[in-house]
């Protein structure tokens, strides 16, 4: 019986949340490649980095262009917000 319940315990612990990423929710990631806005400082960069520090965002790569192109990978949801957001200047 104490057998048990010290394996049922492990096996609990095992499945519990990464605390380094507390309450992330993991939606399927999907590629995709975001324009920034021609502001400096770009807000749009600036989301995706604030989105990479707490693993809503992977795979991050900054294109060095006017304005900056950024691909990733994310939730559907969190491309659309990103591709929302109001911009000035260059490409759309």
């Amino acid at each position: 019986m104490k057998i048990s319940i010290l394996l049922l315990s492990i096996m609990l612990a095992g499945c519990g949340l990464d605390p380094a990423q507390p309450g992330v929710h993991r939606e399927p990631l999907e590629r995709a490649l975001i324009v920034g806005s021609a502001e400096s400082p770009d807000p749009v960069l600036a989301k995706v980095k604030e989105l990479e520090k707490i693993g809503v965002v992977q795979d991050v790569v900054v294109q060095e262009s006017f304005p900056v192109q950024i691909r990733l990978r994310a939730p559907r949801t969190v491309i659309d917000e990103l591709n929302a957001m109001p911009r000035s200047g260059g490409l759309r």
